[in-house]
């Protein structure tokens, strides 16, 4: 620090020259260097390939798509939809995105986390007819979205995002802002150059969050929660502290609703028009209330006077002719916590389930399903959040939540 001050005492303009050359040095480092190797760092990683997840994954490639760039997953998906062009698709908000292709017999796609609220969903839902009919549709509504606390206007018109994906100085900026966080390593900044030598990223992951631990989306469209489920990571909802936390304080999806109209008669009319719109496009459309977790539901159940949209909302889409089934009690599929990711995501056995009772309810929508390899799969993999999977990983699930839960070691099949 001395020479700092005999230098400004001695001559400022000189060391404000000097401050300048070196800012000037910094800054064509910057654009030479920096900036160019964080583009080649985020094309490799595949953090921004939604084109080249789609291209791939439509063509058959088990590829895993999980960016660290953006959570908006509705311009993926759609694009996705468009090159599948399936027969049976699974909408909703991210309580669907646990169904599996392997369970159908037609062309199927998991659109699960396209819609957070009844105007997205319609305007998705738009977005894909505009594109291509599907025979049927498997549409998962959240109880949340049907009170003005959530969206207050379901009328609204509220158009898909896109864009979501691309080459900005933000996303050139994501790299070095992970390193310094600890979300990535050095080697993993190290991983272009260490691709010249086979050893930087892996070709049928694209995306820092399946690069690194397998989370993703799979070419279904389905998402894989790897990290949390084989321990590489503790997961954000341990126990289901953070969902107890929402009920006790009536945040986010679990607010406490004071109102005695419940569900709003609004957001019920906003709903029947989108379902009496699939049915008059002859779309088999199958609607189900997702489940919560079983300590997670018990619990509401002591709260049941504060969630009367919870408990009314089956009922109330009845009396507007939309035929539903209630699985918001896991305690009908027989699930229990230790087939949760977290208190009100359940797994893909938990999945399995639903679409078994779908089925035992809708006789029209056994032609898409491979009951026995259906069946087959619960009795297999019981208990567990997800089924293990070479083409996803080589570790198996763990008692992620330690909740006592027996499970499988990966291999032992």
């Amino acid at each position: 620090m001395a020479w700092i001050k005999k230098s400004w005492a001695q001559s400022p303009l000189a060391f404000l020259s000097y401050g300048s050359k070196i800012m000037g040095i910094s800054l064509l480092v910057l654009l030479f260097l920096v900036l160019p190797y964080s583009w080649v760092w985020v094309y490799l990683s595949g953090d921004v390939g939604v084109e080249r997840a789609v291209a791939l994954q439509a063509d058959g490639e088990n590829v895993l798509f999980g960016s660290g760039v953006s959570q908006d997953f509705v311009d993926y998906k759609l694009q996705l939809y468009t090159q599948v062009k399936p027969k049976i698709v699974a909408l909703g908000s991210s309580r669907v995105m646990q169904f599996r292709g392997a369970y159908f017999t037609a062309p199927f796609l998991n659109m699960g986390g396209v819609a957070g609220n009844i105007p997205v969903l319609r305007s998705t839902l738009e977005a894909m007819l505009k594109v291509h009919k599907p025979e049927a549709i498997i549409l998962g509504l959240d109880f949340w979205w049907f009170m003005p606390t959530w969206n207050p206007d379901p009328f609204m018109e509220e158009p898909p995002t896109s864009g979501s994906y691309v080459y900005s100085l933000e996303t050139l900026k994501k790299p070095w802002v992970w390193l310094l966080t600890g979300k990535i390593s050095g080697r993993d900044l190290a991983a272009p150059l260490l691709q010249l030598f086979g050893l930087g990223f892996r070709a049928n992951r694209l995306g820092i969050m399946a690069q690194q631990t397998d989370d993703g989306f799979a070419k279904d469209g389905s998402w894989y929660y790897t990290a949390e489920l084989t321990g590489q990571k503790r997961p954000f909802d341990f126990q289901f502290e953070d969902t107890f936390t929402q009920i006790e304080y009536g945040m986010k999806a679990f607010y406490h609703v004071q109102s005695t109209m419940a569900p709003h008669e609004t957001h019920l009319a906003a709903l029947s028009e989108i379902y009496c719109r699939l049915q008059a496009l002859g779309i088999k459309t199958y609607v189900f209330l997702p489940p919560l977790a079983e300590r997670i539901f018990l619990r509401l159940q002591k709260l049941e006077d504060k969630y009367p949209h919870l408990f009314t909302l089956a009922q109330a889409l009845k009396a507007r002719g939309i035929q539903v089934l209630d699985l918001s009690d896991p305690r009908k599929l027989a699930s229990g916590d230790c087939e949760f990711v977290d208190g009100f995501h359940g797994g893909e056995v938990t999945y399995m389930r639903i679409l078994r009772h779908l089925a035992d309810q809708w006789a029209s929508l056994v032609q898409y399903v491979d009951m026995t390899a259906l069946n087959k799969a619960i009795r297999e993999w019981k208990g567990h959040a997800m089924s293990f999977d070479t083409n996803i990983t080589s570790v198996g699930e763990v008692d992620f939540m330690e909740w006592g839960c027996p499970k499988k070691p990966g291999r032992g099949l």
